[in-house]
């Protein structure tokens, strides 16, 4: 104690904390795994029911883990094609504790048909009490209760190594659909389907490139500068010499 005690009463006498004020250094953001279409059906025919239908979910859902371990039979509405995000399970040291989703608002998604095809015939399995989870306890004392995702992320681990993915974690896979439609339907799109109140946040975190569209993007400044497309330049029903826009590129 001699040691710091000396440095200790020292800052005490000070009167103001030295730290505050200073700002941290930004931590870099790693970057997720995206995955292929195929990629996801290689690793759906690992998985048995229902976690097949799980991974289906946080894929072509966009949904965080916890919102999909609470989902319950009402969130569900086939006949629509739809599904409500209301409730969010965390696991905590003395148990599950079921909140409202980390944006504190529910918000309703469409789903591909498959997949509502795959989720007609897991309900058909459940209980028809409209509060069953749809992925519940493995074990008869578990049943009522959103099932462990310890238990579930194990089977999903060895999954990933029988598929042949690496390094592949489950929220890759809300980044991979959150970069699916950033791509082909825009970012605030994206934002809203994955419950993002800032759609900075979504680009900063979720919308990645998929492969291959930077390189679109790079070729179709090639051609609007060089003029070989003038449909992207023109403006306004003006051709030839033009004001540039924040639209255009422009030289430097």
């Amino acid at each position: 104690m001699t040691g710091t005690e000396g440095p200790c009463v020292g800052l005490l006498q000070l009167g103001r904390n030295l730290c505050r004020g200073v700002k941290l250094p930004r931590l870099p953001e790693p970057n997720p795994t995206i995955l292929t279409a195929e990629h996801v059906d290689q690793l759906v025919a690992e998985l048995s029911p229902p976690d097949d239908l799980l991974v289906l979910v946080l894929a072509y859902g966009g949904l965080r883990i916890g919102e999909t371990l609470c989902l319950r039979r009402r969130h569900v509405d086939v006949a629509d094609g739809r599904m409500t995000v209301a409730e969010s399970v965390a696991q905590l040291p003395g148990g599950p504790v079921i909140d409202t989703p980390k944006s504190h608002q529910r918000r309703e998604l469409a789903l591909p048909a498959f997949v509502v095809d795959r989720l007609r015939r897991h309900l058909a399995e459940l209980p028809e009490d409209p509060d069953a989870f749809l992925f519940p306890g493995r074990q008869r004392r578990t049943a009522g209760r959103p099932q462990s995702y310890n238990g579930w992320k194990y089977r999903f681990d060895r999954a990933v190594e029988r598929a042949g993915l690496t390094d592949l974690i489950p929220h890759d896979l809300r980044a991979t659909h959150g970069s699916w439609v950033a791509d082909s339907q825009g970012v605030l799109v994206d934002a809203r389907r994955l419950g993002q109140s800032n759609a900075s946040v979504t680009t900063r975190h979720y919308a990645r490139a998929v492969d291959g569209r930077d390189a679109e993007v790079a070729a179709f400044l090639h051609r609007a500068r060089k003029g070989e497309d003038p449909s992207n330049l023109a403006r306004n029903g003006h051709r030839g010499k033009t004001k540039p826009s924040r639209d255009s590129p422009q030289r430097s």
